[in-house]
């Protein structure tokens, strides 16, 4: 079952990304954005994968106008299936769910970033019909 995020997902969430980012993260910082990105539903939204009780999966989005393409857009900002349930078609289920939201908030492209070392992971959005299009450039401030 795919559902909309709440608060109550946050710890699940949090060992998500930990696992995604391969580092524990500050839990308060990381709940504070997240209750950030809850609260501003018009920006964001949070897509969980859970079977049963268990949180198998979470996809974070973000929605925006952008001048370059004169048009509003959607950007996954973290995709993440635990590993023991990985390749079972929940990364896909939770991809396919985000592009139904984008569209349904009138975005016309969804878009995501992937740390090149992830190869694994830019197998599986080409496979979902992602073009790698872009190189992003990023510098610690």
């Amino acid at each position: 079952m795919i559902r909309t995020g709440t608060m109550d997902d946050c710890r699940a969430v949090y060992l998500l990304i930990c696992e995604l980012e391969d580092c524990e993260l500050n839990y308060a910082d990381f709940e504070r954005i997240y209750g950030e990105m809850l609260h501003r539903g018009d920006f964001y939204a949070v897509l969980i994968a859970q079977k049963g009780d268990e949180v198998l999966g979470e996809a974070t989005l973000r929605f925006e106008d952008q001048l370059h393409h004169c048009e509003k857009i959607a950007e996954i900002m973290e995709l993440s299936v635990t590993a023991k349930h990985r390749s079972c078609g929940i990364g896909s289920a939770l991809f396919e769910e985000a592009c139904k939201l984008a569209k349904n908030r009138g975005c016309t492209r969804i878009e995501v970033s992937s740390n090149r070392v992830r190869e694994r992971a830019h197998r599986f959005y080409e496979r979902l019909g992602m073009v790698n299009s872009h190189f992003k450039f990023c510098k610690p401030l």
